[in-house]
């Protein structure tokens, strides 16, 4: 349903949340939020971040309860379920035509959350890389697993890469057969004359399927706490 969200609503509320930060102990960070999440999904959630001073490793977890917004509406969500059916029959299990070509989808109240490792090797050949390993449940209820693989450069922009795969079978996915995509961060410090420490996004998949997507939660403490081990570079001046 995205086309529902971006080309029927040219003007929309994408997020609205509040956020509470705090440090309990010396390594471990938390935060607590609650609104508009992001542009389909509204809801409530946490996550918690074990990451040492000066360790090139973190672990945290993240949970959240979440309902599927309106797109019909700023503030609305889905209070039942909802079916939206091509080429299905909302009354039945099995697809009209073939199994490839079923698309339905049961939009309601939900959970998902994630145990995500962060791993930045210290070995030559893999210098200012980030390895990152999500499990748990996705937005469509399945669960699986996303490996995530970036490398930074020295003028501070990252490329990275990532797949993703769940107990979705490829037949259930469709064409493309598991989700997978790339990205690319800029630090605003290279087209800005003050110091910034914000950073642009651009990021693209090939063919975006209901499995393996994940809640596109405005804050992650891996990037609010850099400064106990610092991966995110600063631009170096030419």
């Amino acid at each position: 349903m995205f086309r529902s969200y971006v080309h029927d609503n040219p003007v929309r509320l994408n997020h609205l949340q509040l956020t509470w930060f705090e440090q309990p102990y010396e390594a471990l960070y938390t935060q607590a939020y609650g609104g508009y999440l992001e542009m389909m999904f509204a809801g409530v959630g946490g996550e918690v971040l074990y990451r040492p001073m000066d360790s090139n490793w973190a672990l945290g977890v993240d949970l959240n309860y979440i309902s599927q917004r309106d797109p019909d509406s700023w503030f609305g969500v889905f209070s039942e379920d909802y079916y939206y059916y091509e080429g299905a029959d909302p009354n039945s299990d099995s697809c009209v035509i073939s199994p490839a070509s079923c698309r339905a989808y049961v939009l309601n109240k939900g959970t998902t959350g994630h145990l995500t490792t962060y791993y930045m090797p210290e070995w030559g050949f893999l210098d200012s890389t980030l390895f990152k390993v999500s499990a748990g449940k996705f937005l469509g209820g399945d669960i699986g697993a996303r490996v995530d693989f970036s490398k930074q450069f020295k003028s501070g922009v990252t490329v990275g890469a990532y797949a993703t795969l769940t107990d979705l079978t490829a037949e259930e996915y469709g064409e493309g057969s598991y989700n997978k995509g790339f990205y690319i961060s800029v630090p605003f410090d290279l087209m800005t004359v003050k110091p910034s420490t914000n950073r642009a996004y651009v990021s693209w998949e090939p063919i975006t399927r209901d499995g393996g997507q994940m809640l596109q939660r405005q804050h992650y403490l891996f990037e609010k706490t850099d400064v106990r081990s610092q991966w995110y570079q600063r631009p170096i001046s030419p």
